[in-house]
């Protein structure tokens, strides 16, 4: 009698066991909600590839000194290490975890999983080997929104999809090809895809789109009632728009191929006769040229912006965000990929 109580005591300690080994691995595993108003990262970095991201004073980048995969560092560039061995764009931050588009394909038994597919990914800033698939899929643009990642599918028919943080909820958000990348106060705002190039606002928690502006705007970027971008129909000009009662204000003519907007100034690329990397007070005073010539993938932090020469990976300059101009290379990230 008394080994029967004594092996069916321990088998309910070993059921005990099991159910709380259970509980704490799903406590583990669960996703912590974001904070209502999370933005994984801003527009113009987002137009821009989003291969720069900041969050809790530190800098998440795609390194291309290293095939552009994901590194992170202090916003003052020390401290710079590799994450994930895989090449990545339009990086995002929410909470505990980075979601980012994953392109091709590559691995590492020690950085989380030997074979990786194309798609949109989470991982987790402090154990960079948890590394989560949330969607498999051919796209391009990302953006985390609270707790919902949106994103662009191209495989078949063009679609703006949508997947929870967790990677459940899957599915087609908007069934036509937007940039989901511009949001503010729970509303998407891009340039209409059917005919047009006006103005649209959409809310997140569904319904129909409709028009905010009726001038056509290519990158547009929605700060308060007033969206900065660039006017389609006035030889592609830098342009901002108030919201609210449609006044515009011309803050370069020169033509324009690429933006992104920071706390004090716009920078811009510009092209035709006068090719230049530009940045203008948002009043349209002020302006500077940065640099001279052909840039791209303009991406800014709260204390530099980088960019690159136009089909060039590498080297990657930087000026500072505000104060006078001082264009350098990005040293510290070419050294840390050397360091690998």
């Amino acid at each position: 009698m008394k080994n029967k109580v004594i092996a069916i005591t321990t088998i309910i300690c070993i059921i005990l066991l099991c159910c709380a080994g259970g509980f704490y691995m799903k406590m583990r595993s669960r996703i912590p909600e974001n904070p209502r108003g999370t933005i994984g990262n801003t527009a113009g970095n987002l137009y821009n590839k989003g291969l720069f991201c900041e969050s809790d004073g530190y800098v998440y980048f795609a390194n291309p000194y290293d095939n552009n995969t994901l590194y992170c560092m202090r916003s003052d560039e020390s401290e710079v290490k590799k994450l994930v061995a895989t090449s990545v764009s339009s990086i995002n931050a929410g909470g505990k975890y980075l979601y980012y588009y994953q392109e091709g394909s590559g691995g590492g038994a020690g950085l989380g999983f030997l074979i990786s597919t194309t798609g949109v990914y989470r991982v987790e800033k402090n154990r960079p080997s948890n590394v989560e698939c949330l969607d498999r899929i051919l796209g391009k643009y990302v953006l985390l929104v609270d707790n919902s990642v949106y994103y662009t599918c191209s495989e078949d028919n063009l679609t703006t999809n949508r997947v929870d943080i967790d990677g459940e909820n899957k599915g087609i958000f908007l069934d036509s090809d937007v940039l989901p990348v511009c949001v503010q106060d729970s509303t998407f705002y891009f340039p209409n895809s059917d005919g047009n190039l006006h103005l649209m606002a959409l809310s997140l928690s569904g319904g129909s789109a409709r028009q905010v502006l009726n001038e056509d705007l290519y990158m547009p970027i929605v700060e308060g009632n007033t969206v900065y971008g660039i006017d389609i129909h006035d030889d592609y000009s830098l342009v901002s728009v108030n919201m609210t009662d449609g006044t515009k204000t011309v803050l370069d003519h020169v033509r324009t191929n690429l933006i992104n907007v920071t706390d004090s100034y716009i920078y811009y690329q510009t092209s035709g006769n006068t090719q230049e990397l530009r940045r203008i007070s948002k009043d349209g005073s002020n302006m500077e040229v940065v640099a001279q010539g052909t840039y791209s993938n303009i991406n800014a932090t709260s204390n530099y912006v980088y960019f690159s020469a136009f089909n060039a990976a590498t080297p990657i300059y930087k000026t500072p965000v505000s104060g006078p101009v001082n264009v350098t290379t990005f040293d510290a990230a070419a050294q840390a990929a050397l360091n690998q």
